[in-house]
Formats: structure tokens, sequence, C-alpha cells
């Protein structure tokens, strides 16, 4: 079986033969490469927009499940010479390169037995802006998955087809927003080396309130991980609010939520409080306007600053 080939965050052996000129101004996605003797037949690239990833088979009037997601999307169309590959040869190695690197599989399927009726159909009427011709249903395959690199987050869709005789497969990245990274280790301590800080979205709270959310301890475990592996570190805790609310109110509740952001990692996972700092600055350091929801999600944030002499 051909090996595909990942570059960056996948690795493979052999180089990629080119069988025909990619179409002008088209390009690879910087993460993942083409399947062996593909050629770039259709490219798109957006700077913003949301995107509907399958997540569960059809049930023959619908999809039992879905997640829409948003960020710069790159839809890249492979066109394969007669002979070079199959459906399964494209679908295999893409599924078994995603799974052997660790992304998480998310829903991945060939055929009506595996996809459920109509599974073709409904893609195309929920996402208009597919690249493969309709006839490529007569053979089908879909996989879904997300990974992280360096604290980006990245979901990735494959969509491999055949019919009269012709084979292609769609592959579609979706780079995350920042406020929606996938936070990992390596991501924190990337951001630690380079800059000094890193910004958390993932730290919630209740309106008005000090009350960490269950899902906030995802990001606050990693916090302790960056803390247990580097124990000569210290650093600030410095929670941020957006502007709604007088600015007397956002300063306190701001360093409140630091203050709470503190004692969790001191009770439940064992860092020293004499290596952390709690501040609050309240509005006064956006990385956004205030003026939509999206500027002040942004807004809303924890970050963990190295306090260095």
């Amino acid at each position: 079986m051909r090996q595909l080939i990942f570059t960056a965050l996948f690795l493979g052996t052999f180089s990629t033969v080119f069988a025909q000129k990619d179409k002008e101004g088209s390009k690879d996605h910087s993460l993942i490469q083409r399947f062996n003797q593909s050629y770039i037949y259709d490219y798109e690239e957006t700077s913003f927009e949301p995107y509907v990833i399958v997540t569960g088979k059809s049930d023959g009037s619908k999809f039992t499940s879905a997640k829409q997601v948003e960020g710069k999307i790159f839809r890249i169309f492979y066109s394969l010479p007669t002979g070079a590959g199959s459906v399964y040869e494209i679908y295999s190695n893409y599924l078994n390169a995603l799974k052997n690197n660790g992304a998480e599989i998310l829903f991945s399927c060939r055929q009506v037995t595996d996809c459920g009726k109509y599974f073709w159909d409904y893609l195309r009427d929920l996402d208009r802006k597919i690249k493969m011709p309709p006839y490529y249903g007569e053979e089908m395959a879909y996989i879904a998955a997300k990974f992280s690199k360096d604290g980006m987050g990245y979901y990735v869709t494959v969509i491999p087809g055949y019919g009269l005789s012709e084979i292609g497969y769609e592959v579609t990245v979706v780079e995350v927003k920042e406020m929606e990274q996938q936070i990992s280790l390596n991501g924190i301590e990337k951001a630690m080396n380079e800059n000094g800080k890193v910004s958390l979205y993932g730290i919630l709270f209740d309106t008005g309130s000090d009350q960490i959310k269950p899902s906030s301890f995802v990001e606050i475990e990693l916090i302790a991980q960056y803390l247990k592996k580097n124990p000569q570190k210290k650093v600030y805790i410095v929670g941020h609010t957006d502007n709604t609310g007088s600015y007397q109110s956002n300063l306190s509740l701001s360093e409140r939520r630091a203050t709470a952001v503190v004692k969790a990692l001191s009770t439940q996972y064992g860092i020293e409080a004499n290596r952390m700092t709690s501040a609050g600055v309240g509005p006064v350091a956006p990385e956004s306007k205030n003026t939509s929801e999206e500027g002040r999600k942004k807004n809303r944030r924890v970050e963990i600053v190295l306090n260095e002499i």
C-alpha cells in the first residue's frame, strides 16, 4: 500500500511524484501533504468562515450528528491519474496517518453500510462549496478529525470519491480561530519561551462569578503540567474581563478569578503557592474591541505570565 506523506505534523518516507501541474496559485496545506501522484485540480482559501463537520452517519432523512466550527479554511480538491489509487487506499492512508499521529477521529465511514442512506446527497446539500463532481458518489468515503500543534487547533475532513472512471478527493483544513485554540503543553511551553506569556480562553466563569466552570480544568491542568515540568519558574496568573459593567467591579472580578485559578492549582494540583502571584487588570488590556460579542469573548481570558527577575 502506498504511504501518505504528512509534512511537519506527520512524516512520510517517499517523494511525491506529480503527474500533472497543479492549478495556478494553489498549494498543499503546510501540515498535510497529498496522496502519491495526485495533483490540485481546484483550490480555495478563505480568511474566516463557518464550516460544518459531519460527526455521525445519516439515518435516511438527516445526519445524526454534526459540529459547526469556524476559522480560516483551506479547501483543496485533488485528482489522480487513472490507476494511481483507489478510494479505499486514500481513505485508509489518511485515516491511519491521522490515528497514528495523535489526531482524534470524530467520524469516518465508507459506503452506504457505514455512512448511512443518502449520506452523499445530504453532504452536498449541507456544503454547497464541495468541489468534487456529483458523479463521484459512485464510491465514497469520509473522514473528520481534529488535532492540535503548537497551541493551534485544526479540524480536517477528507472526502475521497469515484465515478465514471475518475477518482479524486477533497481535503478541507479549518485553522481554528485563536480563542478556540486547542491548547497543548507544547503550545504553552512554546508561547512562554517565545513571548513570556500565554493567553487561555478556556478557563470560564459564569457572568459576574469567580466560580470556575468544570470544563476549565482541562486548561488549568495543562498549566499545572507546565509548572511541574519547569519547577524553577514563577508566574503571574492574570485575570482579564471585557468592559461590560463598571470599571471597579470588573477590576475586582478579574482579581477574584485569578485568585480562584491560583487556589485550584495549589489545592488540586499541588503547585506551591509561592510560585504564583494573582493579579486582576479588568478591561484595561484588551486583545480586541469590546464593540462585538466576538471581541468581548476574546477579552475575557486568563493569562499566564512569567515572573522573571
